[in-house]
C-alpha cells in the first residue's frame, strides 16, 4: 500500500493542530502554526486537481490566442508590433501545438507553456492602445468572457481558504473542472 498525498497532508495538519499548537506558548507562533495547518488542509483539498487545472488552462489559453490570431489575420489594420506578437504566438504553438495530446506532457511543461501564453496575452493587452478602434473593440469582446472564466475558476480554487467573503456563492473547483466525470475540455 502506498499512502495518498492527501493522507500525508492530513497527518501533518493533525500533528500541528493536536501536538504542536497546544505546546506553543507564544500567540504569534500559535497563529503561524494555525496558518500552516490551514494551508495543509487546503493543499489536501486541491492537490489532486492541480494537473487538471493546468490542462484546462492550457486549452483555454490556446483557444483565446487562436481567436486573437484569427482576429488579427482578418484585419489589415493591425500595427506591426501586434503582428510581431502574433508571430511569437505562432512560435509558441510550434512548441506546444494546439492539437497535441497535452495530457501526456509532464506537469512542468504544461505549466511553463501556460506561463508563456499568459505573457503573450499580456503583451497583446498592453498593445491595445496601438490598435485601431474597431480591432480594439473586437479584441476586448474576446477578452471579457475569457477573463470571467478565469475569475470564476480562480475564486473557486481558493474558496476553501476562506478569504473570499462571497466564497459560499462560488462553485466548488471540481464542479468547474469536471463535467459528467471527465475534465471539462471542449471537443472543438
Amino acid at each position: 500500500m502506498s499512502p495518498e498525498i492527501e493522507q500525508f497532508l492530513s497527518g501533518m495538519k493533525k500533528t500541528i493542530e493536536e501536538v504542536v499548537m497546544p505546546n506553543l506558548t507564544d500567540k504569534f507562533a500559535q497563529e503561524q502554526a494555525g496558518i500552516v495547518a490551514a494551508s495543509l488542509g487546503f493543499l489536501g483539498l486541491i492537490q489532486d486537481k492541480a494537473f487538471h487545472y493546468e490542462l484546462l488552462e492550457n486549452q483555454e489559453y490556446k483557444g483565446i490566442l487562436q481567436a486573437v490570431i484569427e482576429l488579427l489575420d482578418n484585419t489589415f489594420s493591425a500595427p506591426t508590433s501586434v503582428k510581431e506578437t502574433s508571430a511569437k504566438v505562432s512560435e509558441q504553438f510550434a512548441a506546444d501545438k494546439v492539437d497535441d495530446p497535452v495530457h501526456l506532457r509532464p506537469y512542468k511543461f504544461i505549466r511553463g507553456s501556460n506561463e508563456v501564453m499568459k505573457e503573450l496575452l499580456c503583451v497583446f493587452i498592453q498593445q491595445q492602445p496601438e490598435m485601431p478602434a474597431e480591432l480594439r473593440n473586437s479584441f476586448e469582446a474576446l477578452m471579457k468572457p475569457f477573463f470571467k472564466s478565469i475569475e470564476l475558476r480562480e475564486r473557486s480554487w481558493v474558496k476553501a481558504l476562506g478569504f473570499d467573503p462571497e466564497a459560499e456563492q462560488q462553485a466548488d473547483i471540481a464542479d468547474l473542472l469536471y463535467k459528467d466525470g471527465y475534465l471539462n475540455i471542449s471537443k472543438s
